[in-house]
This record gives C-alpha cells, structure tokens and sequence, in this order.
C-alpha cells in the first residue's frame, strides 16, 4: 500500500524533523568538543620524492618533509589542483589545474612560487608523470580521441 502525503502535510513533517534534528533536547545527535582531536579530512593523490610528500588537500597542493613535520600549501590560486607528481630529482611539481574552466597541466618550483601553464587546449589534460630525463611530460587527454571517454596519451 502507497502513502500519499499533502503539500502542508510533508512541510509539517520536514518541520517536526529539523526540529526533532537540531534540538538541544536531543543530546545524542550534538557533537561536543573532545580536546586533542584532530579534525583530519582525506589526503589525496599523494606522490613522495627524495625527501618530501606532496598531496591533495581541500583542492590545494600540499608539501611536507618525509621524515615527518608540518605540511605547507604550495598552491592557493582560485581552481582545483589534482595528481601531484614530483620531478625526478624533486625540485618541480607537475599537477592538473582547473582554473578556467578547463584542465590543464602545470608545473611550479617544489618550494614553491606560481605555477606555470604548459598544455593550452580546450580538453581536460590529467597528468601521470614525469619522463625519467626529468624534461618532459607524460599525460592523458580526449584532445584528439574520437570518443570523449577515451584518452590518448601524449608527451609534453
């Protein structure tokens, strides 16, 4: 058997509910604060050098030392920031960025500074990861695919 609901009805409903939620009667369902707790989210897309660990965080590219210490945001500009990769001998980081609208494929100084434009096209470019020479490129786009949901591969 289907319950029907009215328009006033389901409003009461959503009404006693979000009261019933956020009340300060419902002890339970409050989040007090526990001293000591950190507020960790996920890390993502982490790539490691010689002594450093680069990720992704809240949309930002974040370093810290590999023997452990205190992460600082290499990147800040409006956009999302993804896929981290080290150079081989760690002094640049290569990562997409989508800050137009489209992403493309940057390269900033692993201590940090601006990031630098390298594919200028209209598909999404995702970086994979440096070529051993340590001068070019290696990433995936559907720019010449024949199928958007294809890649190809290309050097840079």
């Amino acid at each position: 058997m289907q319950t029907r609901f009215s328009l006033p009805r389901l409003v009461l409903l959503a009404t006693v509910a979000a009261f019933v939620w956020f009340s300060p009667v419902t002890p339970i369902l409050r989040a007090e604060p526990v001293e000591g707790r950190v507020d960790a989210r996920m890390l993502r897309q982490a790539d490691v050098s010689a002594t450093q660990i680069a990720f992704v965080y809240a949309g930002d590219i974040w370093v810290a030392p590999k023997t452990g210490g205190t992460a600082v945001r290499l990147s800040s500009p409006r956009g999302e920031e993804s896929f981290p990769r080290f150079s081989p001998d760690g002094s640049m980081i290569a990562f997409s960025g989508n800050y137009d609208g489209n992403l493309d494929i940057y390269v900033v100084p692993a201590s940090g500074g601006l990031p630098t434009r390298i594919t200028h096209h209209g598909a999404p470019d995702r970086i994979l990861d440096w070529y051993p020479d340590g001068k070019s490129l290696l990433y995936a786009t559907p720019m010449t695919s024949e199928k958007d949901r294809f890649n190809k591969l290309y050097r840079v």
